[in-house]
């Protein structure tokens, strides 16, 4: 059996040789008007986008500093400041905390 949903309704439509455009059949009144609304809807359309751009870019704008400040706290590990430091900063601080703990 085949899986494929069904409709649950029948479609009753009437089959034409002829292909007429919904604009061909309208009064040249209602073209005027359907176009017009058409080009407003248009418009809507293309200022959406662009307001979409603009966020879209805003907020790539927003993720490069948040990356950046993780990269500069990422430099500042232990391991950093652990390699950057001189031998003789190392030795003197253990010994330090070597002579406090015996005290």
């Amino acid at each position: 059996m085949c899986s494929t949903p069904k409709p649950k309704r029948k479609v009753k439509a009437k089959v034409t040789n002829d292909s007429v455009g919904i604009l061909s059949s309208m009064s040249s009144k209602k073209r005027q008007s359907f176009a017009k609304r058409a080009n407003q809807v248009s418009e809507r359309r293309i200022e959406i986008e662009k307001l979409k751009s603009i966020k879209n870019k805003s907020i790539n704008k927003q993720n490069i500093k948040t990356n950046t400040k993780k990269k500069t706290k990422t430099v500042s590990s232990w391991l950093y400041k652990l390699l950057n430091t001189s031998v003789s900063d190392i030795t003197n601080k253990i010994a330090s905390k070597l002579l406090r703990s015996i005290t």
